[in-house]
């Protein structure tokens, strides 16, 4: 019995190992927190200095991986020929976290029943020095040269209306567009662009968790942290300090600066927002957009660790562009990190923050690095369908390949891939029977009016979000086979001295909904001429030179809103 009891003890323990460490607090694996001194681990001394350190090891084989990224936030290092790290723990850390190699799948967690990715742990700081171990499991296939990289900008939600609509319209939407890529052979993977929360409250934060790992079986989504993420949740207002500011985004989804590599990509996400700053030409905001000089180092760190020949892809919240003012600026290290990136074989940044969409071109040392300003997943704030610019609610599916971005689109919530453009009549005057629903002031009335583009009939204008603007693209119109003519920008109307807007969308936010907000104006409307009015008609928006795949739409003319009849819109707020 006694010998019984033994063989089966020896066939369960390596079972329980490999469960019950799976929690917050305790490190994965071989190892783990200790309160004695650390003195050596897997063949290699640890140094006396040494206040962070563990082993990262291959879970099938149990041997150590050289060369893992491993960082407190601040400082980053590398494991050694046994798979060892070491490291000085920064007085201000309070995660260590390692950088996904390329050839190993993303861990990924149950903990709280939420399965996400789980590459940090938290520090315990009752022990001198803080031992962790984390276990990876080989790709089946080596790294993957060719993925999908899904990018979501501020979902924001804020109340249950909004995380209803998140959860029945954003959330479905993602997973079956990632399982469709997914049975084709092709991985997936997410990464929100900030602006999770409206207002950094805790019960929001624990039902966007869970709402992120009900899809990590489709698609596992990593997170960037927003503004409006590091509000003061009790009244919205500047927190106390930048460091009690990200608490909770650490506590839910983990560091706030941190990177991966998947195939030839490394992926970094960073937090520009510095929270209760005062923003350089003093706008009425609660916060600058920037770098700190310590997640500059750090991120000099990161990228020392990349090969030159790799693409790198930084996903931040605030735009870049324009470096001034209310965008990261050039006095807060923007100008610095587009140099570092120009180093690489190839660059993007991924941004959110706006609620409109824009391809942004940038020319540093000779290099193009792409902008890539993502509508929002929450459009008006969940109060429409659509951003203020007309791009539809959604989110960007980009196409990976080696160390380059081959297409990306806009993929709008609950609509095929194909839906990248919305075209109007000149002479179309829109209308609904619901009127200023959310209340809007006296002042806002009629913003945008009158909301008729002030055309002839035989006029059609398109919105074509996903464009860039620097003469690359052509967008033309055809009927009968027949080339009617290139359809021209269109950015201002007679009697207009403002810039256009998409004005299909500003009746409904302003009129409808009765938002207290300004939307932005609409960079990439296109107009034309029908030459047999009453005829279908065919519009082409291509780049000339072939490398992007083309968007073409066939679909008549917008002129209501029914195709939102069945929308749970959130009228009862007056205003984000």
């Amino acid at each position: 019995m006694k010998q019984l009891k033994f063989v089966l003890l020896t066939l369960v323990f390596p079972l329980l190992l490999s469960c019950s460490n799976d929690t917050l607090d305790s490190p994965e694996g071989a190892g783990g927190t200790s309160k004695k001194n650390v003195t050596h681990i897997n063949g290699t001394d640890i140094a006396p200095e040494t206040t962070l350190c563990g082993l990262i090891y291959d879970v099938e084989s149990g041997a150590g991986i050289p060369g893992v990224v491993v960082s407190d936030g601040f400082d980053c290092t590398t494991t050694d020929a046994n798979g060892v790290y070491q490291l000085v723990r920064d007085s201000r850390a309070a995660l260590i976290f390692y950088s996904t190699p390329a050839d190993y799948a993303i861990y990924r967690s149950v903990i709280a029943e939420a399965e996400l990715p789980y590459f940090y742990r938290k520090i315990d700081l009752s022990v001198k020095v803080f031992r962790q171990d984390f276990k990876l499991t080989r790709l089946p296939n080596g790294k993957e040269t060719k993925f999908r990289l899904f990018c979501m900008a501020d979902p924001q939600c804020r109340n249950e209306k909004s995380l209803a609509r998140f959860q029945d319209e954003t959330i479905p939407d993602l997973k079956k567009t990632a399982d469709e890529y997914r049975d084709a052979g092709s991985p997936v993977y997410g990464i929100t662009l900030g602006d999770i929360t409206d207002n950094n409250r805790t019960a929001i934060w624990e039902a966007m968790k869970k709402a992120m790992a009900s899809i990590a079986g489709s698609v596992p989504f990593f997170q960037t942290i927003g503004n409006h993420d590091h509000l003061n949740e009790a009244d919205n207002s500047v927190t106390s300090t930048y460091w009690k500011s990200v608490e909770n985004f650490q506590k839910y989804f983990g560091p706030q600066n941190y990177s991966f590599d998947r195939g030839d990509v490394h992926i970094v996400s960073m937090d520009n927002v510095l929270h209760g700053e005062i923003p350089d030409l003093g706008e009425d905001q609660e916060f600058a957009a920037g770098f700190y000089d310590w997640q500059f180092e750090w991120l000099k760190r990161d990228l020392s660790y990349v090969p030159k020949d790799k693409m790198v892809i930084l996903c931040c919240h605030v735009p870049f562009r324009g470096g001034a003012s209310y965008c990261h600026s050039d006095k807060r290290y923007r100008r610095e990190v587009l140099e570092l990136l120009s180093e690489y074989a190839e660059a993007h940044l991924m941004i959110g923050h706006t609620h409109y969409n824009q391809n942004y071109i940038h020319s540093v040392n000779g290099k193009t690095i792409y902008e890539h300003i993502q509508g929002a997943a929450c459009g008006a704030f969940w109060h429409a369908s659509f951003n203020g610019d007309g791009t539809p609610n959604g989110y960007a599916v980009y196409d990976i390949e080696g160390a380059h971005i081959a297409d990306w689109r806009f993929k709008a919530t609950g609509r095929d891939e194909g839906f990248q453009m919305r075209v109007y009549r000149g002479n179309q005057t829109f209308y609904h029977d619901k009127q200023n629903k959310g209340g809007l002031d006296a002042t806002m009335k009629d913003k945008y009016g009158p909301y008729n583009y002030g055309l002839g009939a035989d006029d059609i204008l398109v919105n074509v979000w996903n464009i860039e603007h620097d003469g690359s693209w052509t967008v033309t119109l055809y009927q009968r086979g027949e080339n009617i003519g290139q359809m021209t920008n269109y950015t201002s109307s007679a009697g207009r001295t403002e810039k256009l807007h998409d004005l299909w969308a500003a009746y409904w936010i302003y009129q409808v909904y009765g938002a207290g907000f300004t939307t932005t104006s609409c960079q990439h409307l296109y107009k034309g001429t029908l030459k047999y009015p009453d005829e279908p008609y065919e519009i082409r928006a291509e780049k000339t030179d072939g490398s992007r795949a083309p968007y073409v739409c066939t679909a008549p003319p917008t002129t209501d809103y029914d195709e939102f009849k069945n929308i749970k819109y959130d009228f009862d707020l007056v205003s984000k």
